[in-house]
């Protein structure tokens, strides 16, 4: 009986200290964890747009930050995470379409680059319907020409697609 017990209590002691409680390391992926820190900052961007916005989530992961008959939806699976300015480090593009009621509005697209081990906001673009990849630090995007409210959104002759390359603070069109 007393040898249970010794075994019982080392058992209990061994879980215990190879438990990472409170040793600040995280089961999240480097990619979930910048994917979180992105959602966490386009989350605040689009209450800081609304006045007394709420924020609720759907079954499928879909954020909605809503005030004012505004809203804007968040979708985590539409996260692009990818080196984007001259350093190694991670960066993203997140989109946040803009509802007046049911009808979309705009897209913004939030371009967030890692300086200094942090993600902040570099540049907000408006006209991008969609990013398509980013590859070699070149974002390839469909761009629209007219607004996503006109009835011919969308039209094949609205629609171009695009090359960008993030340089400096800024978002160049190359060829």
């Amino acid at each position: 009986m007393r040898t249970i017990l010794t075994f019982f209590i080392i058992a209990c002691f061994i879980i215990a200290c190879s438990q990472k409680a409170g040793s600040g390391k995280s089961d999240k992926s480097p990619e979930e964890n910048i994917r979180n820190q992105v959602i966490s900052i386009a989350t605040d961007y689009a209450s800081a747009q609304l006045n007394n916005a709420k924020k609720s989530i759907d079954k499928d992961g879909i954020i909605s930050i809503s005030g004012n008959g505004f809203s804007y939806l968040i979708d985590p699976s539409k996260i692009f995470i990818s080196e984007i300015d001259e350093d190694p480090e991670k960066d993203a593009i997140v989109p946040l379409i803009l509802f007046r009621g049911a009808t979309p509005v705009k897209t913004d697209h939030l371009i967030l680059i890692k300086k200094e081990g942090k993600l902040a906001i570099a540049k907000t673009i408006f006209n991008i319907i969609k990013i398509l990849k980013i590859e070699d630090r070149i974002i390839l995007a469909e761009i629209t020409k007219i607004g996503m409210d006109s009835p011919t959104y969308g039209c094949s002759e609205c629609i171009e697609i695009a090359k960008y390359r993030f340089l400096g603070d800024e978002l160049v069109k190359i060829e």
